[in-house]
């Protein structure tokens, strides 16, 4: 095949965006030429086999609708009842009609093809929302309904009580998040981040749901409670369930307080699309996928300390190798995705279970960042991945240590998570650069060197600290110290710098500073694209150092000890965050051994090489 017609769904490269782009039909294994409507179509084939269990071969694509002599049109899926026939006009049971993402028409289309078939059920979609239908006994007649049933049920089971049993994996959580909020953007009248707010509780919600030791699900709607809610603005028993499950919530989550905001039928509409899957049996990756791309989405702000691209947190982890024993803490958390997939990288090491996972995160990872409804975010990750949540916490990381310690005693943080000099093992962090404050407050500028003017001394040929205290300093410059302090003897730490404090020569202080008090063993150059996708267009790099005993740095000092340096030039995506894939030399997209594509990416083979030089110099850890 030919270069230009090898592709993923949903994955486009500049090369093949010049020619015409070809994707392979999820049921009939078809070449298909990509469009918006056929991408469209892939993620409802899917749904269909994957989330609601029909099999392949009872589902056809394309399908021609007759009313008589009169042709309609072609169905794009159509499901039947059995296998024993493909006639729509004598054995179809649901019909799909899926649009682009601004086509908001198709619904009369979809009823025309309902009412020259058999059709019991349709289903329409454009990719930012979906509606279920189902055929009345009058003529022409259709009820809006809460789900479509899966296959072996029937209409009424949509009354019965869902169990955790009948919860499914999702496969793509990404699009369910999309039309819950294009659903509340277009139905609610709060701001973006307020939104978003409301949709965490819903999601912390479902979690505790999902962990309680009850077999019934309750969060979720049935068939009549929905008919209820469209017909009348409420329904009794949903509101009640809904309550007591929110009180459960905020019962063992006490820092997710308040009342729920949106509006009864907005949660209805939020319960019936989450109600069928389950968070905790869907996988690591898809998660990781749609939670990060829902918060970035949602959550920018102009601070620049949300979001740290996964290259990069893959190479920083990679590097430091963090083994079971050893505590973490990231000071300026953000959404805890460096914690996430330190815990991915400790379980994957040391093979363990869930409650393996759980254990470890609850006494070795720490998370603190200044923003509160980050840290709600970064504890909603952390329960999906299993535990260690009570160990994230909001507050000024720069402050004063007591005053840290006093904030977590306030609120009942575990000691594991207390903030205190010389106690971790590893530090772990995407500085907070981009910020367009700066800190003036006396109390914690005086705890830092890098808070002193700093002279520059060209007999001596290096910078000299000075007893005058800054009127301000930059929170990058501040974090750099704080990082240090948190760690222990022979601690270290992989930081996410911009590269301005590396090359500005009125910067040259900061990088003596860090010379004077710890060993440099690695500095990685992230590629110019890294962040530009996040919507930040810094040029940024990993520097990675360890905390040496002072007596023990000086001897090293006086030797040209070696350093690790590399530039990455590939991290799998462009500058608009599609992701790019290995090709071999004839343009073919190269696969390993389980069938997946492979990403192209230098941050393995960083990984591995720094892994070599830290043998080779026998470095301890």
């Amino acid at each position: 095949m030919d270069k230009k017609q090898a592709t993923l769904y949903g994955e486009i490269d500049e090369e093949e965006q010049e020619g015409e782009v070809y994707i392979k039909d999820y049921i009939t294994g078809k070449v298909l030429k990509d469009t918006p409507e056929e991408r469209r179509r892939q993620e409802i084939e899917k749904r269909l086999v994957e989330e609601w269990g029909y099999p392949k071969e009872l589902i056809g694509i394309e399908v021609e609708i007759q009313f008589g002599s009169q042709k309609l049109g072609r169905a794009d899926i159509v499901v039947f009842n059995d296998a024993k026939s493909r006639d729509p006009n004598r054995n179809a049971y649901i019909i799909v009609e899926v649009k682009k993402e601004s086509r908001k028409d198709g619904i009369e289309q979809l009823e025309s093809y309902i009412n020259a078939t058999t059709t019991e059920f349709g289903i329409w979609y454009n990719g930012r929302d979906i509606a279920f239908i189902r055929r009345l006994r009058e003529p022409n007649q259709f009820q809006d309904i809460s789900r479509i049933p899966r296959y072996g049920e029937s209409f009424e089971d949509l009354n019965r009580q869902l169990t955790k049993k009948d919860l499914k994996p999702a496969y793509n959580l990404k699009v369910r998040f999309d039309e819950i909020y294009n659903y509340l953007y277009a139905n609610e009248g709060f701001l973006k981040e307020k939104l978003f707010g409301e949709i965490i509780k819903l999601i912390f919600m479902k979690i505790v749901d999902e962990k309680s030791p009850r077999e019934e699900v309750q969060f979720w709607i049935s068939e009549s409670e929905y008919e209820e809610m469209l017909g009348k603005g409420t329904s009794t028993s949903f509101k009640q369930r809904i309550q007591r499950l929110w009180e459960d919530t905020k019962n063992f989550y006490p820092d997710i307080d308040g009342d729920l905001l949106l509006k009864l039928l907005s949660i209805a509409e939020i319960v019936r699309r989450l109600q069928e899957i389950s968070f905790m049996k869907t996988k690591d990756d898809i998660k990781g996928t749609a939670f990060q791309t829902f918060i970035h989405e949602n959550m920018r702000g102009d601070r620049g300390e949300f979001f740290t691209p996964q290259p990069a947190i893959e190479l920083a982890v990679g590097m430091l190798d963090p083994q079971y024993n050893e505590s973490v803490i990231d000071p300026a958390c953000g959404t805890g995705r460096f914690l996430i997939w330190t815990m991915e990288h400790v379980k994957k090491k040391f093979k363990l279970d869930a409650r393996g996972v759980a254990d470890y995160a609850r006494a070795r990872i720490a998370g603190i960042d200044i923003n509160p409804d980050l840290v709600k975010v970064a504890k909603m990750y952390m329960v999906l991945y299993e535990d260690g949540w009570s160990n994230i916490f909001s507050v000024n990381s720069l402050l004063p240590f007591d005053e840290m310690e006093e904030v977590a005693e306030k609120i009942r943080v575990s000691k594991p998570a207390t903030p205190e000099p010389g106690k971790f093992d590893i530090v772990l962090t995407n500085l907070p650069f981009g910020t367009k404050g700066k800190i003036k407050d006396q109390r914690i500028l005086v705890q830092f060197d890098l808070a002193h003017k700093w002279m520059y001394d060209k007999k001596q040929r290096k910078w000299i600290k000075t007893t005058q205290l800054l009127r301000e300093q930059t929170p990058e410059i501040l974090f750099i110290e704080r990082c240090w302090q948190l760690l222990k003897p022979y601690g270290r730490m992989a930081i996410v710098l911009p590269d301005g404090i590396l090359t500005n020569s009125t910067l040259g202080y900061v990088r003596q500073w860090i010379m004077d008090h710890a060993r440099i063993l690695a500095s990685v150059s992230l590629p110019q694209e890294t962040f530009v996708p996040y919507g930040i267009g810094t040029k940024a790099s990993v520097l990675v150092v360890q905390k040496l005993p002072e007596d023990e740095l000086e001897r090293l000092k006086k030797y040209e000890y070696p350093i690790f340096m590399a530039v990455a030039e590939k991290i799998g995506y462009d500058v608009r965050g599609r992701t790019i894939f290995k090709r071999d030399e004839e343009g073919n997209i190269i696969k390993d051994e389980k069938g997946e594509p492979i990403v192209d990416t230098d941050i393995p083979e960083i990984i591995r090489k720094f892994d070599e030089f830290r043998k080779k110099y026998s470095l301890n850890f």
